[in-house]
């Protein structure tokens, strides 16, 4: 497995309102980053989610389009989270160009300025 680490901007975030009940709200939400560092390039998020005044989930697919360490491509993320945490794994079989075949899972950090880390790790067949 191979690591590479990047940070990302959040380009757009754009939450709509879809269902209200009971104190429980969904919501769907549009986004897209854009990517510098190990991974280099863009990705649009489509990405729902239910809170309430006590408790936060969501669940997303996240398509990038990317070079990893110089290998152009995309490929689709699988999110979800709630309270017991966070998992991104690489959708197998979403891999396109040079990143056909990729596998594995990332992590998404933020520190105390609100700067976004984001680190892949994955496998690649040889190309």
């Amino acid at each position: 497995m191979t690591t590479a680490t990047a940070r990302f901007e959040l380009d757009k975030w754009e939450p709509q309102a879809q269902d209200e009940a009971r104190g429980t709200e969904f919501a769907r939400v549009a986004i897209t980053k854009t990517f510098t560092g190990a991974v280099e390039g863009t990705s649009r998020v489509e990405m729902l989610t239910a809170s309430n005044a006590i408790s936060r989930a969501y669940v997303a697919f996240e398509r990038l389009s990317v070079s990893i360490d110089g290998r152009k491509g995309s490929f689709v993320l699988r999110h979800t989270a709630g309270d017991e945490g966070l998992s991104l794994v690489v959708l197998a079989g979403s891999g396109t160009g040079e990143l056909e075949g990729i596998s594995g899972s990332a992590a998404i950090t933020m520190d105390e300025a609100g700067n976004h880390t984001f680190t892949l790790t994955y496998d690649l067949p040889a190309a």
